[in-house]
Parts: C-alpha cells; structure tokens; sequence
C-alpha cells in the first residue's frame, strides 16, 4: 500500500529510489500528484534548498517532523 503524506510533512528518500542522487536525503511535502484517491508522486523541497523535485511516494519515509504553511510562506 503506498503511504500517505502530508503537506508539509518532512520525508527522507529511501535507497529503493529511482534518483539515486537523492537517496538519504530530507525534504519537505509540498505538493501531491493524485487522482481518484491514487496517488502518483509527491512534490518535494529538499532540505538543501533544491525544489519541484517530484518522487514516486513508495521511495520516501516519514521523518516524524511535521512543518506549518507558514513556515515556508
């Protein structure tokens, strides 16, 4: 079952990635590619300050961080 994140949701990227240059790192959920309850991807900003990278949700992990919108607007 592929896992639900939320926005603003800090997520790390696992090593089953299919972009290895971001395997380990953190990021935040900005975005969500969804239809009919199916989800296909996330948008995430990573931590490092590289943005609109989109990420197949079953290569991402929960940190157990959550953010605020007003933390990034």
């Amino acid at each position: 079952m592929t896992q639900k994140f939320n926005f603003y949701e800090e997520v790390e990227v696992l090593p089953n990635c299919e972009h290895s240059e971001y395997v380990g790192k953190k990021g935040i959920v900005m975005g969500v590619s969804e239809e009919n309850g199916m989800i296909y991807s996330y948008a995430i900003t990573l931590i490092d300050g590289e943005s609109g990278i989109c990420l197949n949700p079953n290569c991402l992990k929960p940190t157990g961080k959550q953010f605020k919108r007003e933390d990034f607007y």
